[in-house]
């Protein structure tokens, strides 16, 4: 009480002698006195510097950290799945949250078993599947208020312009395909794999072809784009079954590898900004079909809009579309800071909210698809392929690059085990709609 009643009488005093609470919010916004402004941005200054501070004392940290475990409802047997090495990783953990425990994993100063701990700090607690109830009030805004300058520069700056958009290509897609070859087995594809009847990766990725192949209603002969490519491989199914693809990817080594496997009549790659096909004029109406995989996820909120304009722009006016993308059930302006440091800078997963004003103008909706348990599974045998990778290549990659890979991969099942993350399927034909239906296909 004696602080607080300090605080309040230094706070009036600051703030030309104002008295209450509401008149406090009043100088803070600049409506009481011009003096309380300036005041209270030293006063802010020195309070975050005081906290940042004592954040990185590695026993207040500890107990920083512990508290919030209580107060989000996340079970004490998280503590079962990581031990802290390095005390100084509790200060880490503390202002960097996801970031800090990943970066902490990679350089050993933290030991974490990836899957059990994201499976018991996600499941029915405030970060994870009750994070839109009520409850976890306290954390919910600590984990906000530590995003918010990636948020704020997400919200004020276009992060996935032409430019910035070859930063996840050469840094990830760009990376390296030994490591690819093994990891995605013979199917090349590092998107999520539809598990229906299917034993294995391989299977399930030729089932995921094979339902984009049937949503296109497609026939021999069509012109048809693909937005994105990966490795080529679904183009290659798709004109395996009679279509004149043309595949267009912004990484250099995917577009080389693609050409040198896949390419042969009726199938070519291009290495180009999605954008720059768009807008050139020889391109204009000329696919009967478009389809993107896994691509919607680089584009951002910003673009969604001009991405979808493209799209139309591309078709021809019967024309059919099929996206397949992960699907964020709350908008988010801006991707996990470990997502976007390490493995996919500048990427930002959808929410509807983001992907219907951009769409509805444009396109009728034939058919909406959410399957993205299935990307759990996909996901899985892609961390036990890398695993086998790493342990036949030990020296191919550094420890901490595959501390960071593991991490990534087992992140991302959990998501999607829990069905925080989804995969989505739209079917998309131009307005006004020539034709009066599809053949829903599952």
């Amino acid at each position: 009480q004696e602080v607080k009643a300090r605080a309040s009488l230094a706070l009036r005093c600051w703030c030309c002698l104002c008295s209450t609470w509401p008149d406090f919010v009043q100088c803070a916004m600049g409506f009481c006195c011009r003096v309380g402004v300036p005041v209270l941005v030293v006063l802010a200054a020195l309070v975050a510097g005081v906290f940042q501070y004592v954040l990185q004392q590695p026993e207040y940290a500890e107990q920083a950290v512990r508290k919030l475990v209580t107060v989000g409802g996340i079970p004490e047997s998280i503590w079962d799945h990581i031990q802290v090495v390095d005390k100084s990783a509790w200060s880490d953990i503390i202002t960097k949250l996801n970031l800090g425990i990943a970066e902490g994993y990679m350089h050993g100063k933290i030991n974490v078993d990836p899957l059990p701990f994201f499976l018991t700090l996600m499941n029915g607690t405030a970060v994870g599947t009750r994070r839109k109830e009520e409850g976890g009030a306290l954390l919910g805004f600590i984990v906000k208020l530590l995003n918010l300058p990636n948020d704020l520069a997400a919200m004020m700056i276009n992060m996935q312009t032409r430019e910035r958009s070859t930063r996840v290509t050469k840094q990830h897609y760009d990376a390296g395909n030994d490591l690819y070859e093994v990891m995605l087995g013979p199917s090349m594809s590092y998107t999520c794999a539809y598990w229906k009847n299917a034993s294995n990766l391989d299977q399930a990725q030729q089932n995921k072809f094979n339902l984009i192949y049937r949503k296109l209603e497609a026939s021999p002969g069509m012109k048809v784009v693909d937005l994105g490519m990966g490795w080529g491989t679904a183009a290659a199914y798709m004109n395996d079954n009679g279509l004149d693809v043309t595949g267009v990817s912004l990484s250099e080594q995917q577009v080389k590898w693609a050409s040198e496997h896949l390419t042969k009549p009726g199938l070519r790659f291009i290495w180009s900004d999605y954008r720059d096909h768009c807008e050139d004029p020889k391109y204009k109406g000329t696919y009967d079909r478009v389809y993107s995989i896994g691509m919607l996820e680089h584009v951002g909120y910003k673009n969604l809009a001009p991405f979808f304009k493209c799209v139309k722009a591309l078709l021809k006016p019967d024309g059919l579309a099929v996206i397949h993308t992960i699907g964020e059930p709350d908008f988010v302006p801006a991707s996990d800071p470990f997502l976007d440091t390490y493995i996919f800078p500048g990427a930002v997963i959808p929410a509807l909210s983001s992907v219907m004003p951009a769409v509805e103008d444009l396109f009728i909706v034939e058919d909406f698809q959410n399957f993205g348990y299935d990307y759990a599974k996909t996901l899985a045998a892609w961390s036990d392929n890398s695993k086998k990778f790493f342990q036949a290549h030990p020296k191919a990659y550094t420890p901490e690059f595959q501390r960071m890979w593991e991490y990534y991969l087992r992140m991302c099942e959990a998501l999607f085990e829990l069905r925080i993350n989804q995969l989505w399927h739209f079917v998309l034909s131009p307005r006004p709609a020539t034709r009066k239906r599809i053949a829903r296909q599952s």
